[in-house]
């Protein structure tokens, strides 16, 4: 799980993380994980992309082995991270692959930033529509919120398990490894925040933003997802198709909310068939 060659990175903004860069003569990818996560959860697709692409991950601001600043964690502060890696490694396009949050972030990014797009492939974001599971707003109730959000062991495995269509995927090791990541200094404010952001308690907030974000992504566009996904349904796909013009939209049998590590096979066909 933690095998990955990485190497420290400090953002264009002054924030450190850490950096996997496979280098290579093949076009860039740029990976960017989910909410809570980090730059493992692409380990099983890793290897493959090399063989056709320069994969470059990093773990976003607030998450893994990555600073957590004092910030507001909206969805400003997340497409500036990914500008400032961009802007660090001296990378004007790319391709970008946004798994969840990664994934809003991406159609955020359509905003200022469409010219750092190649090509987009974003799998579940939270925003086309106000349906989310019920457990991921509970960090969003006044007054009990806050400590609700507090990432433990056993929130963690259940918010894994709750992902994945096959919950024996959310290994041990995996969740493991999150834990660690989830209790290091700052990350309960980072998790709170981040999940504010994007929700309520009633569900999806800043969504007539994020349809005009998402209208204005004028990049060749597909869209994955999971049709067991428990955290933002698969009927959203639907709306993303009527949203991105010319979006190409595949769902996922068999697969939650994570295609590129329940189902990497798939995940890797329907990626070299829509950048190849």
């Amino acid at each position: 799980m933690s095998d990955l060659a990485t190497t420290p990175l400090t953002l264009a903004n002054g924030l450190r993380t850490r950096l996997l860069d496979t280098g290579g003569p093949g076009a860039p990818i740029v990976l960017l994980h989910g909410l809570a996560l980090a730059i493992e959860i692409w380990g099983k697709v890793i290897p493959e992309l090399a063989r056709d692409f320069r994969v470059i991950a990093f773990d976003l601001p607030g998450f893994g082995q990555a600073d957590r600043p004092d910030a507001a964690y909206d969805a400003a502060f997340f497409v500036e991270q990914v500008v400032a890696a961009m802007d660090a490694l001296r990378l004007e396009r790319a391709h970008i692959i946004g798994s969840s949050l990664g994934a809003s972030t991406v159609v955020r990014m359509s905003v200022a930033h469409q010219h750092r797009i190649d090509r987009a492939i974003i799998m579940a974001p939270g925003g086309f529509g106000r349906d989310a599971n019920i457990a991921l707003r509970a960090p969003t109730l006044p007054l009990i919120g806050y400590p609700l959000g507090k990432p433990t062991w056993l929130s963690n495995a259940f918010a894994l398990r709750l992902a994945m269509a096959d919950k024996s995927l959310a290994t041990r090791d995996l969740i493991d490894l999150m834990n660690a990541y989830t209790q290091i200094d700052g990350t309960h404010r980072s998790f709170v925040r981040t999940v504010k952001a994007g929700l309520g308690p009633f569900g999806v907030r800043e969504r007539p933003s994020f349809a005009a974000a998402a209208r204005g992504l004028q990049r060749p566009t597909l869209v994955l997802w999971g049709e067991q996904d428990w955290v933002f349904p698969a009927k959203q796909a639907k709306i993303a198709s009527a949203l991105i013009e010319g979006a190409r939209v595949k769902r996922i049998e068999g697969c939650g909310h994570y295609p590129h590590w329940e189902t990497p096979a798939r995940f890797l066909a329907e990626v070299r068939a829509f950048l190849l």
